[in-house]
């Protein structure tokens, strides 16, 4: 059976997988969209507080067979 994770990639190419292991893609793909919600509501708050932060529409998950 096919496991699952999700990847953070950048505008800039770079990339960072995120700990979690999925059994389902649909798992997975929940957990991308969680996953880009939270950093989008981050960028907002930081960006309320006046702190530098990075733009989400540069950032992208991405479900990836293992």
């Amino acid at each position: 059976m096919s496991k699952y994770k999700v990847v953070m990639i950048s505008s800039d190419g770079s990339r960072e997988d995120l700990d979690e292991v999925f059994d389902s893609y649909e798992e997975a793909s929940d957990y991308a969209r969680e996953s880009y919600n939270d950093f989008s509501t981050g960028a907002e708050v930081l960006e309320l507080a006046g702190e530098s932060y990075i733009d989400s529409t540069s950032i992208e998950f991405e479900v990836e067979e293992i």
